[in-house]
């Protein structure tokens, strides 16, 4: 009985230093992402997610820092490297977390790259995608904030490009914002973003 009570204090001790050191690197990954220190923060969060295993979230983190900044960067080359990179942290982050919602979302924001960095190049296959995408995540989570509001972005600039009424979708944008109300947040580092960017998109309501 004595071995079996030294046991399992070990275990919960191993368990409690793991999640504080998971905890930290997790902590200081997000912080060198606040720094601009990107690079520095996907290396990290690809880090964590080796010595983790089994948990999507590093990944899914490392693929959104090189997803969001092929937004801000002209190179070809360097954008076709990131987002290849991003690809493969998210197909990591599928295989321990299916039909995951968030990692959906992520993928279409990936396809969205895509089409903003080279329309005519990547317009015509990753458009179907990105709808595609967005559509699994809506069945996944219905009242998922980020795909209301990424989608109603999409579908608005689809209709711009269409020459149609991009207020058509505003509801929409509504809607999210009542979910980003109701987002539960439980659960350390579950992705919460988007909110601040509400008042951009609803420029397009204008």
């Amino acid at each position: 009985m004595r071995t079996i009570i030294i046991l399992l204090s070990f275990f919960a001790i191993t368990s409690v230093n793991s999640q504080a050191a998971y905890e930290k690197g997790m902590g200081k990954a997000f912080e060198l992402w606040g720094n601009q220190k990107n690079d520095e923060a996907a290396n990290l969060f690809e880090r964590i997610g080796k010595a983790e295993k089994d948990n999507w979230l590093p990944y899914y983190y490392a693929a959104q820092i090189h997803i969001v900044t092929t937004f801000g960067i002209k190179d070809a080359e360097e954008i076709e490297s990131r987002l290849t990179k991003a690809q493969n942290y998210l197909n990591e982050a599928k295989t321990f977390s299916k039909d995951n919602a968030e990692i959906v979302i992520m993928e279409a924001m990936l396809n969205t790259a895509y089409v903003v960095y080279d329309g005519a190049k990547y317009g015509m296959t990753h458009s179907g995608k990105v709808e595609e995408l967005y559509q699994k995540a809506k069945i996944i989570e219905p009242e998922n904030p980020r795909a209301i509001l990424y989608h109603a972005e999409w579908q608005m600039g689809a209709a711009k490009f269409w020459g149609k009424d991009p207020k058509a979708f505003c509801p929409e944008i509504e809607k999210a914002i009542l979910y980003f109300e109701k987002e539960p947040s439980n659960v350390p580092f579950y992705p919460d973003w988007g909110k601040n960017q509400i008042a951009r998109i609803q420029e397009n309501c204008k």
